[in-house]
């Protein structure tokens, strides 16, 4: 038995296969359904499309759920601790790992 090439195709919404299963894979990480990441991962892959490409679908998921992860501790920051006193008052992880506040990109808003 021969395999056929996988050939993309047009859904009736106008989108490919490979925007939805990148749209799907982007969904899979905001749901944490890591079945359906694997899914979609491979469904991507059979279609030739590039890792770099899914990274990027991956790190848009990533900034879409921190945003709000990154309000509540704004929130939680200015209710609790007020202005200045760190990430609801405890050290950054960057600034734990020797680093200075705000360069270790973990989403908590301390400058």
């Amino acid at each position: 038995m021969t395999t056929q090439p996988q050939t993309e195709t047009s859904t009736e919404s106008g989108l490919s296969e490979t925007t939805l299963n990148l749209i799907a894979l982007g969904a899979a990480i905001g749901s944490n359904a890591e079945r359906a990441f694997r899914a979609h991962q491979s469904r991507l892959e059979e279609l030739g499309v590039s890792k770099e490409d899914m990274i990027e679908a991956v790190n848009m998921a990533l900034r879409v759920k921190g945003d709000p992860h990154s309000i509540i501790m704004s929130l939680a920051q200015s209710a609790l601790v007020g202005e200045g006193g760190g990430c609801c008052g405890g050290a950054c992880a960057c600034e734990d790992a020797g680093g200075q506040k705000g360069d270790c990109g973990d989403d908590c808003d301390c400058k």
